[in-house]
């Protein structure tokens, strides 16, 4: 299952909002060897505030695994701030119902069986948790072979690729109905809901 939390209620999930920190410092700073801010093996941004949502995949010793962060396009997120020139219309998102995905990252140590599922779960529960907050869909910057190998219809892509920190990415939009991967929900058996309860969801779920 994947838990949802914020600065608010990371207390409620032991050390997950620095695990998620520590396996995107391995990921990015690390491994890919990008300037990213960074303190004693945990990788920070700006965007790293207490209006940022984090899901988490974490494996039995609750070590995160797999992370996704969420903001509301409704305040500074990473594709307005960084990388406008992708949207070749120049008409950024801001509206509460569209969310940015940002900091998407798997740790590549985990079992490959068990690991190619993780990406897939994060992708369902995004969607969960954007539906369950009333939301419209989803923004954000890839690689375009990466997405669409998981959502196979109903992604728009904003503009034409550039290179974004050594790699071409593009931006996209997805709307909320098509984020969930539906074949590789089949195949790997992943089930209808998959974001655990917690204090993130629990007064979204009894407002319902």
């Amino acid at each position: 299952m994947i838990e949802a939390f914020s600065v608010a209620t990371a207390h409620f999930f032991q050390d997950a909002l620095a695990s998620q920190a520590r396996l995107r410092f391995e990921v990015f700073v690390r491994r890919r060897k990008l300037d990213h801010s960074s303190w004693e093996g945990l990788e920070f941004d700006e965007f790293d505030t207490p209006a940022a949502t984090y899901l988490v995949w974490r494996d039995p010793e609750r070590v995160v695994r797999g992370v996704a962060r969420l903001l509301r396009t409704t305040r500074p997120y990473m594709l307005r701030t960084y990388w406008p020139h992708l949207v070749e219309s120049g008409v950024l998102p801001s509206s509460p119902g569209i969310f940015e995905v940002t900091r998407v990252c798997i740790d590549k140590s985990v079992n490959p069986v068990l690991r190619r599922t993780i990406f897939p779960e994060l992708l369902c529960a995004i969607q969960e948790f954007i539906v369950l907050h009333g939301g419209e869909g989803m923004i954000g910057v890839t690689r375009e072979h990466l997405l669409s190998h998981f959502i196979r219809s109903g992604i728009r892509w904003l503009g034409h690729a550039d290179e974004i920190e050594g790699e071409v990415e593009r931006a996209f939009y997805v709307p909320v109905g098509a984020i969930r991967p539906v074949l590789h929900c089949t195949r790997f058996g992943i089930a209808p809901n998959v974001l655990e309860p917690g204090p993130e969801l629990v007064s979204v779920r009894n407002a319902a």
